[in-house]
């Protein structure tokens, strides 16, 4: 599992500890954070992080790789001449030190559930990512409106896919593989995948370079929508989340 990081400290403590919460051997599991052009304590949480729980874990890595890149502000000019290739160049980073048969790409303003290695895994494909939907900040009534996963439509650019699945998808009760042009975020990655395919500037993100190299090599793309992650996306966000969760957990208590 595999990760950038910068400035991420308003989240990672709760990211860390739902990556150590996964469901899956942690004898087999390497971790690696590449912390970039970070101003706050996320590289000091990382270091308590990998104190507490290397014992654990096959390997735990920290790598900082500092580019002098602008802060991402979601404004599409910054994007456009920054941000895109700036993220490709520490994703490619990410995939060039990788050694294991899978890496998976984590966000970390995604909050992933215990079982999704697991879930990814027996899908048996070479890329599939989870769900998670984009909207929180754009259209907060109906986040599901901008999921992770697009097509790419007869003008030839990437749309996001909407469906009743991809809008009921945290309670798909079984696992639901669609086909898609293009996903990201929280994705699994064969080691034929991630040694052979580069990410690069596309004006549409970095993963839409990724995706369409991979499509032209001959690989298939796939998301399973049952496998629903929560994307934090601002600090306000993570409150509310938190809060929620809390707040279910004892209303159902016993």
């Amino acid at each position: 599992m595999a990760t950038p990081i910068r400035n991420r400290a308003w989240i990672l403590p709760t990211y860390l500890q739902r990556i150590l919460d996964i469901d899956y051997p942690k004898i087999k599991m390497e971790l690696l954070f590449v912390v970039n052009d970070s101003e706050d304590i996320s590289l000091d949480i990382l270091n308590s992080f990998k104190k507490e729980n290397k014992h654990i874990y096959k390997n735990i890595r920290i790598e900082i790789y500092n580019r002098n890149a602008p802060v991402d502000k979601r404004d599409l000019n910054i994007r456009n001449n920054f941000i895109y290739t700036h993220l490709s160049k520490l994703r490619n980073y990410i995939m060039s030190k990788v050694k294991t048969d899978y890496l998976m790409f984590i966000d970390t303003d995604i909050l992933v559930q215990p079982d999704i290695i697991n879930n990814l895994l027996k899908s048996d494909k070479d890329i599939i990512s989870g769900l998670i939907w984009n909207g929180y900040i754009v259209c907060p009534e109906k986040p599901y409106l901008f999921p992770n996963i697009m097509r790419v439509n007869s003008k030839g650019y990437f749309e996001h896919i909407v469906t009743n699945q991809v809008k009921n998808a945290p309670s798909l009760p079984s696992p639901t593989i669609m086909e898609v042009d293009l996903t990201g975020a929280v994705i699994l990655l064969s080691r034929k995948v991630f040694k052979s395919i580069k990410y690069g500037f596309h004006p549409q993100g970095e993963d839409a370079h990724f995706c369409k190299m991979a499509q032209d090599k001959g690989f298939e793309l796939f998301c399973d929508l049952s496998v629903f992650s929560n994307h934090i996306m601002s600090p306000e966000y993570l409150r509310e989340f938190l809060n929620e969760t809390k707040n279910y957990t004892l209303s159902t208590h016993p």
